[in-house]
């Protein structure tokens, strides 16, 4: 079978997909993925054919390069899968008359749940008025016959016949919105990744607090001087990934039980970390689940503050505002999350949750299972 496999160039939405091509490509498919020129080493890491589209900063023109691009060589393919913030992937594969399957690397989304993301604030914000939402469309879709108005409207009231969505039910808002059919939920994205590189895990029979928020709000300097006046003198070792955005000197003096890196293997240290300080990205939250640790969460944007409210709800760890962060609320927090039987027995039973769900294992079964049944419907 030779897949097209299409996507957006952010790290969220990239990431969790790779393990999923890797299996598919491991039982003896072709996966030829469109991305952006950055990615691919990762993309021929694992075992898949590169295809490239110019890069541009500006979304709306970089949408038009992946349609433009895509266009070009859809026809090749057997299968179509796109990532649902590509809101043109299924136009794409009804255009050349192929199946198509949808991979959501944030919640699944519906109505409520979009307008909370874009609520939240960031880039997204702009799209709270509606008119700007099909002005936007309509530019970025010029000349494209699309079902609705709006690229919002695409991704929560066109979807495929095959969704899978890299969470569990069980942590997914308003699950039941998400019809069992059309709507498969695989858990986490596990595979090994930076396999080139080796890290060596500072030795401590510590408790280990691992910090990352992840690639969008890695510059938060200040932030970075608050864990260490947080826990220099606890009996913890720190972990911290600041990214490549901050001088890690300008953090002055380092406390011997701080590490500090712009990068590190985030499952090698989720495999050993006692609490995760985290901007509760959905990828960052389901490994951490995954390796059963509790969270504290500072969410930012987008989906950030929905996963928050779930991690709360579901006593999965605790949430803090990033408006209000002191040291003493950063430690107070990552503290008592440490010590709370209850969250302990919470993470157990989501842990069991998540690796009960399949992951691109199960993933990977159903992308053929939905092949193999458009197979026989046409026969």
């Amino acid at each position: 079978m030779k897949i097209l496999f299409i996507n957006l160039p952010f790290s969220g939405h990239v990431y969790p997909t790779l393990g999923l091509v890797e299996k598919l490509v491991n039982r003896g498919n072709s996966v030829t993925y469109l991305l952006t020129e950055e990615w691919k080493d990762k993309v021929l890491e694992v075992g898949a054919d590169f295809l490239y589209y110019e890069d541009n900063e500006k979304l709306s023109i970089q949408i038009k390069n992946v349609y433009q691009a895509s266009i070009k060589v859809a026809h090749e393919f057997d299968l179509i899968i796109y990532e649902h913030f590509f809101f043109l992937g299924k136009h794409i594969a009804e255009r050349f008359n192929k199946p198509v399957i949808r991979i959501i690397t944030a919640p699944a989304t519906n109505k409520v749940l979009m307008k909370e993301f874009i609520n939240s604030g960031g880039v997204l914000s702009v799209f709270r008025f509606e008119w700007v939402c099909r002005r936007w469309t309509k530019k970025v879709s010029k000349g494209i016959k699309l079902k609705t108005d709006s690229w919002l409207k695409e991704i929560t009231e066109n979807p495929p016949e095959l969704n899978l969505v890299y969470t569990v039910k069980k942590f997914q808002p308003y699950a039941e919105d998400f019809s069992e059919n059309k709507f498969k939920f695989l858990g986490t994205s596990i595979y090994q990744r930076n396999k080139k590189n080796e890290f060596i895990l500072p030795k401590s029979k510590n408790n280990l607090v691992y910090i990352a928020l992840g690639t969008i709000v890695n510059k938060a300097m200040s932030f970075y001087k608050k864990c260490i006046n947080a826990f220099k003198d606890e009996n913890v070792t720190v972990i911290i990934s600041v990214g490549n955005s901050i001088n890690i000197s300008d953090l002055c003096k380092i406390p011997n039980n701080f590490y500090i890196f712009p990068f590190v293997p985030q499952l090698e240290i989720l495999e050993k970390a006692s609490v995760f300080i985290t901007h509760g990205g959905l990828n960052s939250v389901m490994e951490s689940l995954y390796f059963g640790v509790p969270m504290v969460v500072i969410p930012f944007i987008s989906d950030q503050p929905t996963n928050a409210q779930q991690i709360e709800r579901l006593n999965l760890g605790k949430k803090i505002s990033h408006k209000h962060i002191t040291s003493d609320i950063l430690k107070n927090s990552t503290l008592a999350v440490l010590n709370d039987s209850t969250i302990a027995q919470s993470i157990l039973l989501m842990q069991k949750e998540i690796r009960n769900a399949g992951g691109n294992e199960f993933g990977a079964d159903l992308i053929i299972q939905y092949m193999d049944n458009k197979m026989v419907k046409e026969h």
